[in-house]
C-alpha cells in the first residue's frame, strides 16, 4: 500500500481490490474502459458506503450524484492479475467533495481518475451540508493542501 502526505492524519490511501470479471474484458482481453468507470464507483460504494459504516459513518449510505468524471487510462487493465483501487479525498467543500482514485495491477498504475460528488437530502432530492461526522472521515484521507474547510 502507498503512503500519501496527509493532513491530520497518518493514513494511507483507502484501498481496495476490485474482482474483475470475464465478462469485463473486451476482444482483446483487456477491461472495457466503460467497464473501468464501474469499478471505480464499485471501490466507492465499498469505501463510503460500507467501510464507513462499519465505523459508525451511516449518512454516506444516502443519495449522492457524480457531477463530474475524469479518468486518464495509463496502462490496459486485463484479467490477469487483480486490481487494487486507491481513493483519497482531494477536496471538501460545503456540499461536494473530490475524490482522487488510481488504479494499480502487478505493480503498476493504469488509471488515474477524478470525482466530484455531492450529497443529496434523501427527502428533498436537493444538496445537503456534509455532516462533521462525513468530513471527519474524509479529512483521514485528504490530500495535504486541497481543502476548502
Amino acid at each position: 500500500m502507498t503512503a500519501l502526505k496527509l493532513q491530520n492524519a497518518s493514513l494511507v490511501e483507502y484501498q481496495v481490490v476490485v474482482p474483475i470479471r470475464w465478462s469485463d474484458q473486451d476482444v482483446n482481453k483487456h477491461v472495457n474502459n466503460a467497464t473501468i468507470v464501474t469499478l471505480i464507483e464499485e471501490s466507492r460504494i465499498q469505501w463510503l458506503n460500507k467501510d464507513a459504516a462499519k465505523v459508525g459513518i451511516t449518512t454516506f449510505d444516502c443519495p449522492k450524484v457524480v457531477v463530474d468524471l475524469s479518468v486518464q487510462y495509463k496502462l490496459p487493465v486485463s484479467a490477469k492479475s487483480e486490481l487494487s483501487v486507491k481513493i483519497s479525498t482531494e477536496r471538501i467543500g460545503n456540499t461536494s467533495f473530490v475524490l482522487r482514485y488510481r488504479g494499480v495491477q502487478a505493480g503498476e498504475e493504469v488509471f488515474q481518475a477524478r470525482t466530484v460528488l455531492v450529497v443529496l437530502d434523501e427527502e428533498t432530492e436537493r444538496p445537503r451540508v456534509i455532516s462533521f461526522e462525513e468530513r471527519t472521515y474524509l479529512s483521514a484521507y485528504l490530500v495535504e493542501g486541497d481543502s476548502k474547510s
